[in-house]
């Protein structure tokens, strides 16, 4: 106790002292008189003792405010009070949140660690074919955007290579020629590469119209390599260029109808074989301008020309755990209801990602209310800093109070440090309206899981891409496995999300997964 608290009481006890002995001296003075003086006196007492109590109040507070959140699943540091008492207390608990992070941390990096023996090639450090694939499609779906150019290389007799220098060193020449497509995805935002097989490489590049330019420039690249040219390697390239709105299929059919023309050049000698460029058509959304698509969502959301659709996300005991609910957009009067893969990448860069979060939430609630099944939408991390987003879309919760308790709202992974203190803010203030707080499209950073805890992130919707062959494949039932384990042990619920093919989805159940949404998934 520090001496000022020490005079407090000593204050406290001559003031009671004193009007005590004032009521013994002047008991004549009245009964009325003696009675006042003696409420004083303990009013005085009371005040005094309230003043040097604050502190340990609020910092027993704290501290409970601290178990509480561990409780929960939450590790959050509290700050040291002064008291000695409660000091040695909250300096043990911070030193086990310490101590639990760096565990969850720990573990994290050993799901990673799965995750990378999953999904890229040990040889080239490349993503293998079926990751790469999954993110050639999210690419191609994207309107109104610079298009797309896929580029496909083959290294040609590579058996025979693989003979006459051995694996080790026909593995550092594979390694090499890795290295070269990794170089424009370093220096090109937006760039992937993977190796799809033994002889195959991939790189994707973000724009269209560059596709004849880069192939030649990584041919000469490679057949004046050193290294390359000693050892005999003999490569062609094929590229797919103007890619815009189509599918992963039909962009690498283009590009292998112009690798197999570069093959063939190459096989009959002709001067100056060994790559091929196929030009694709522009497209529908490529008949379409930014400016266009940007007022053509615009006019949607303003004329409520958006509605919801509906998938089921059941949990593993065949109940239904919420209605996943994307928002579809109407851009013509009397037109069809586009699905947002088709509309939502412009939506983020012509910044109206909030208003769209906002008529996804209001047309929830409005459905909730309607029929009492729980709805799950969607809210991108840049709508969460905007300002004054958080505040409206309370206020739709406070106007709906009783749909809010049904409602679930995903957040995207990828959680940088500047986008925790934004979900932090909304977490705090929606869900004491009974909101569940989830974040989708996960499993490609498993690092950040940890991140989520203190946001008090309720589920992880993990990616079809990171699952699929879970029960086929080892590596991905091993990373699949440890992940659900890790973000049991963080306290959330491991959701899988578009699985298609029910030996997964069992698999997946047996592993510990809570809930699921895809084509393989009987609805309730």
């Amino acid at each position: 106790m520090t001496m000022a608290r020490r005079m407090a009481w000593v204050i406290a006890g001559v003031l009671a002292l004193a009007l005590v002995g004032s009521l013994v001296t002047h008991s004549l003075a009245g009964s009325c008189t003696a009675a006042w003086l003696a409420v004083l006196a303990l009013v005085a007492a009371a005040l005094l003792a309230a003043w040097a109590l604050g502190p340990w109040q609020r910092s027993l507070q704290a501290t409970v405010a601290q178990a509480r959140a561990l409780e929960q699943g939450r590790f959050i540091e509290a700050e040291e009070p002064r008291m000695p008492e409660l000091r040695a207390l909250t300096r043990s608990m911070n030193a086990m949140v310490r101590r639990m992070r760096e565990l969850f941390n720990a573990q994290a990096e050993q799901v990673a660690q799965l995750q990378r023996q999953a999904q890229v090639d040990t040889v080239t450090g490349l993503p293998l074919r079926a990751h790469f694939l999954g993110q050639l499609q999210q690419r191609l779906v994207e309107p109104g955007g610079p298009g797309a150019a896929l580029i496909l290389l083959r290294v040609l007799r590579l058996e025979g290579l693989n003979s006459r220098r051995g694996h080790e060193d026909t593995d550092r020449l594979l390694g090499a020629i890795a290295g070269v497509l990794l170089t424009y995805v370093e220096r090109v935002p937006g760039a992937f590469a993977g190796r799809l097989n033994g002889s195959d490489f991939a790189l994707c590049l973000p724009v269209a119209g560059v596709a004849r330019e880069t192939t030649e420039s990584l041919y000469e690249t490679l057949a004046s390599s050193p290294a390359l040219r000693t050892a005999g390697v003999e490569m062609v390239i094929g590229a797919a260029d103007g890619l815009r709105d189509t599918q992963g299929s039909a962009a690498l059919a283009g590009a292998d109808a112009a690798l197999a023309r570069a093959e063939a050049a190459h096989e009959a000698g002709e001067p100056g074989a060994g790559f091929a460029v196929e030009q694709q058509g522009e497209g529908v959304a490529g008949t379409v301008g930014a400016r266009a698509w940007r007022d053509q969502i615009s006019a949607a959301l303003a004329e409520g020309r958006t509605r919801l659709a509906e998938f089921a996300l059941v949990g593993r005991d065949g109940r239904l755990i919420h209605l996943e609910c994307p928002l579809r957009v109407q851009f013509s009067p009397g037109g069809d209801y586009q699905a947002a893969e088709r509309w939502i990448a412009l939506a983020r860069r012509s910044r109206l990602m909030p208003r769209v979060d906002l008529a996804a939430v209001a047309l929830a609630l409005k459905a909730i209310a309607l029929d009492g099944r729980p709805r799950g939408v969607h809210a991108a991390l840049a709508s969460l800093g905007e300002p004054g987003f958080v505040a409206e879309l309370t206020q739709c919760l406070r106007a709906a109070p009783e749909a809010a308790q049904r409602l679930s709202i995903d957040c995207m992974e990828g959680l940088r440090r500047t986008d925790r203190a934004p979900l932090a803010e909304a977490a705090a203030a929606w869900k004491p309206f009974g909101v569940r707080l989830g974040v989708e499209h996960a499993g490609a950073s498993p690092h950040e899981l940890p991140a989520l805890q203190a946001a008090a992130v309720d589920y992880v919707k993990v990616d079809a891409r990171h699952l699929r062959g879970v029960a086929t494949d080892e590596a991905v039932r091993g990373y699949a496995q440890s992940l659900v384990t890790l973000i049991h042990g963080l306290g959330m619920q491991a959701l899988a999300e578009g699985i298609a093919d029910a030996q997964d989805l069992a698999v997946l159940w047996e592993l510990g997964f809570d809930g699921a949404t895809g084509p393989a998934v009987t609805p309730p």
